[in-house]
Parts: structure tokens; C-alpha cells; sequence
């Protein structure tokens, strides 16, 4: 059977297994996805909807990250208990006693590209490729499409699966009532809310600081350009007042007194470049942090949507109930772990921006002693009837290049001020997410 199992773009849905991949709990999308009702896959092997279309390769990476307690990500087709097939972007993260993988449905043009490497993979092993060099050969595949390590893949894939999905579904999404809710529900629902629009406004600021890290980047190599510029025009201002004598020797001292501005300002530079880098560095592990917890605060927020669609009384049954609190359990635990390091990295965004904004105060302080120098120049080239066209030409360009630096300067300071706004305002959301998620701890606590 070659049938799609259909499931919406606004679906999420989770499994848990223990350590030998049995599976423990499950949503109601998984169960209806597979077409399995829930004592068929209980305590058993996750391998009950393994596609014969899979490589086995890509299962071996993905085991290899999560043995090595690593979370991991990948396109997945699955296959239902009719045969149906479904693909999905997984997400697994390894926790105490098991591993617990969420899933999205692809919706970008990676999904086309991965399948066409899978279809090399499994053409390699069925020929009698090893496991170890097909995983070489996938890795190979991805480097030849721009992306230098796995991690570098599934990163890029986790974020532009989300962003593709936020703007498919932002015209679409129906906030369910939830006023005839009562008890525990109402109260998870209400915090699990929360905390997912607090999660997608984190992500949005997280993105926007990532493309200004992209810009700001681009800005930062016009300023190495700059430097080697300024350092070649000190050494021809140097030679071409050498070549007038006594009558040059004024403006050889200027040129001097340049040549040395000019190699603090290049010091300065490489200071910058090693923080900005550190930034960088920052940036991204921020934006990866906060993508995957908005895929598990999301994933928490539809079990409880799904208990809601599916559980039409104002309050849930005994048994219902524990079954939520257990997921919801295992979801929160999950959140919790990488919420810690979502802090982190947001602060630590934090302390780079600062660093970067200190670095070109210096970098300006430094550049407006040039102003004065070119002043001075001027003054000497007045006195000096032998002077050559060249050499005013020359300080003509250091003038001009050194407003080309500050014209840079400012725009990058600018831009990294109004980085550290965007950056606190991503740690306000954050407490926000972190206030609620206490309240939901209470609440399965209760």
C-alpha cells in the first residue's frame, strides 16, 4: 500500500520509550496516526512502525546521539498498522529512564532532498554498504548541500521547519474555549497557554536578533577591510613625505603618529572580531535552545488541547486524569532540563552584547584620534610648498576612510544597543515561561 496516514500541520504528537526502545506512553495523535489503539503498542518495540523505506544508517545516527546523551533530530516515514505511510521531523531527547521523541509534520523543501539522499542510502545498503560507511556516505550527502557536520543540518532543519510552520498556520489557528473547563485541565491548559504564546513571541525575538547577528556580521568584515586599507595608506603617506627631506619631515612624523592609531586600531579590530564571534557563538546556541523548547512547550500545550477536543465533560474521570498527569509529567520534566540551559544561553547573549558594545566605544575612542592626526596633516601640507599631489591625495583617502570606520561604527552600535533591548526583552519572556511552568509543576504536584 502506498497511502499517505494524513495528520495536520498543527499537530504534534510524542512518544516515550524506556532505554531498549519499548515504547511506555503515547498521545492520541500518535495512536491515531499509526492506527494503533494503545495496548497494541505498549511495551512494544518502537520498531512496530518502522518504514521499510528507511535507511538503516539514519537509525544508527540517531541512536548514536541518543546513547551518547545527545537530542537529536530527522526526517522519519513511518509506516501504520494498515501500511500507510507517514513522514515526520523528529526531535528525540534522551532522559532518565528512556527517550522521548516529538514530531512535527515537514512542510519545507528539505523534506524533498532527504528523501532523495535516503534513496541513495538505502540503494548503498542493500548492495552491502555497511552501516558505519553509509552513516559516512549521509554525512558526506548533507557536506556536498553546505552543511559541515549533522548537528549543523539538524539545527538549520529544526528552525526552518518552525518558521515554515508558524507562517502556514498563522492565518488558521482556533483558540478552544475553555470556560466549561474545570479542575485540573483548566488549570494545566491556562498555564500551558501561557507559556506557548510567551514561547513563540521568545522565538520571533530570537529570530530577529539572529538575522541582526547575520547583518552585523556582515558589517564587522567592511571593518578588517577598512584596517588593511588604513594600514596601507600610513605606509605610502610614510614613503611619499620620506621622499620630500627636511621639508617633509613634519608630516613624516604625522604619518607616524598614524601609522601607530592605525595598528591600535587594527588590535582594537581583532578584539572586536573575537568578541563578535563570541556573540555570534551566542546567538545561535540561544535561537537553537529556544526552538526546542518551544517544540516541547508546545507539544505539552496539545496534549492538553487534544484532552479537551476529546474529552467533552467539564472534568476529566480518574483514570483520564492520571494518564494526563503522567504525560504532562514527562513533558515538564523534558521542558525543565533544557529550560535551565535556555536561561543560560539567553544571558550569556546578554554578556556578549555588552562585551561587543564596550569594544566599539574603544574602537570609536580610539578612531577619533585619527580626525585630530589628519587635522594636523592638513596644517603641515599648508606649509609646505613641495608638496606633492599624491600625498594630499593619500591623506584625502585616510580622512576618507576613517569615516567610512566611524560611519560603521556607529550603525554597529546602534544595532548592538538595540540587540541588548531585544535580548532583555527575551529574558522577560522567559520568566514568564518559567513562572508558569512552576505553576504547572504545582499543579501535577496536587
Amino acid at each position: 500500500m502506498d497511502m499517505e496516514a494524513d495528520f495536520a500541520l498543527e499537530e504534534l504528537f510524542f512518544s516515550k520509550t524506556d532505554f531498549k526502545g519499548r515504547i511506555e506512553a503515547a498521545n492520541k495523535v500518535f495512536l491515531r496516526v499509526s492506527e494503533y489503539a494503545e495496548h497494541e503498542v505498549m511495551q512494544k518495540p518502537h520498531n512496530i512502525i518502522r518504514h521499510a523505506d528507511m535507511p538503516r544508517s539514519v537509525f544508527k545516527l540517531f541512536w548514536s546521539f541518543l546513547q551518547n546523551r545527545r537530542p537529536i533530530c530527522a526526517y522519519v516515514k513511518n509506516k501504520s498498522k494498515s501500511g500507510r505511510y507517514y513522514w515526520v521531523f523528529a526531535m528525540a531527547f534522551p532522559m532518565q529512564d528512556g527517550y522521548l521523541s516529538i514530531r512535527l509534520k515537514p512542510s519545507t523543501a528539505l523534506l524533498p532532498e532527504v528523501q532523495n539522499i535516503y534513496n541513495d542510502l538505502i540503494q548503498k545498503e542493500g548492495a552491502g554498504e555497511d552501516l558505519d560507511t553509509a552513516v559516512q556516505t549521509l554525512l558526506q550527502a548533507l557536506k556536498d548541500r553546505g552543511f559541515n557536520s549533522y548537528e549543523e543540518f539538524m539545527s538549520h532543519a529544526l528552525l526552518t521547519e518552525m518558521k515554515s510552520r508558524d507562517q502556514l498556520l498563522s492565518s488558521t489557528e482556533n483558540v478552544l474555549d475553555i470556560n466549561a473547563v474545570q479542575g485540573l485541565l483548566r488549570t494545566l491548559l491556562t498555564s500551558s497557554r501561557s507559556c506557548t504564546v510567551m514561547a513563540r513571541e521568545a522565538f520571533r525575538i530570537a529570530d530577529q536578533l539572529t538575522e541582526r547577528t547575520r547583518v552585523l556580521n556582515s558589517k564587522s568584515h567592511g571593518l578588517a577591510d577598512i584596517c588593511s586599507q588604513v594600514q596601507m595608506v600610513t605606509t605610502n603617506l610614510t614613503i611619499s613625505a620620506a621622499k620630500l627631506g627636511e621639508a617633509g619631515k613634519p608630516l613624516a612624523v604625522v604619518s607616524n603618529n598614524l601609522e601607530k592609531l592605525a595598528s591600535e586600531i587594527l588590535s582594537n579590530s581583532e578584539d572586536f572580531e573575537k568578541t563578535f564571534a563570541a556573540f555570534d557563538r551566542a546567538a545561535s546556541g540561544m535561537f537553537i535552545a529556544i526552538a526546542i523548547a518551544r517544540f516541547q512547550v508546545e507539544m505539552m500545550n496539545c496534549l492538553l488541547e487534544e484532552s479537551l477536543l476529546t474529552d467533552k465533560s467539564a472534568s476529566l474521570e480518574k483514570e483520564q486524569e492520571k494518564i494526563l498527569k503522567q504525560n504532562c509529567d514527562l513533558l515538564k520534566q523534558l521542558i525543565s532540563t533544557n529550560f535551565a540551559e535556555v536561561q543560560a544561553t539567553a544571558q550569556k547573549l546578554i554578556e556578549e552584547n555588552k562585551s561587543l558594545i564596550q569594544c566599539v566605544a574603544m574602537l570609536s575612542k580610539v578612531t577619533a584620534g585619527m580626525d585630530v592626526i589628519c587635522v594636523v596633516g592638513k596644517i603641515e601640507m599648508a606649509r609646505v610648498k613641495e608638496l606633492s599631489s599624491s600625498l594630499e591625495a593619500l591623506l584625502g583617502d585616510m580622512e576618507g576612510l576613517t569615516e567610512d570606520f566611524k560611519q560603521i561604527l556607529r550603525w554597529i552600535d546602534g544595532e548592538s544597543k538595540s540587540g541588548l533591548h531585544q535580548s532583555n526583552r527575551l529574558r522577560e519572556r522567559l520568566s514568564v515561561i518559567s513562572q508558569n511552568l512552576t505553576a504547572v509543576e504545582s499543579a501535577l504536584g496536587a
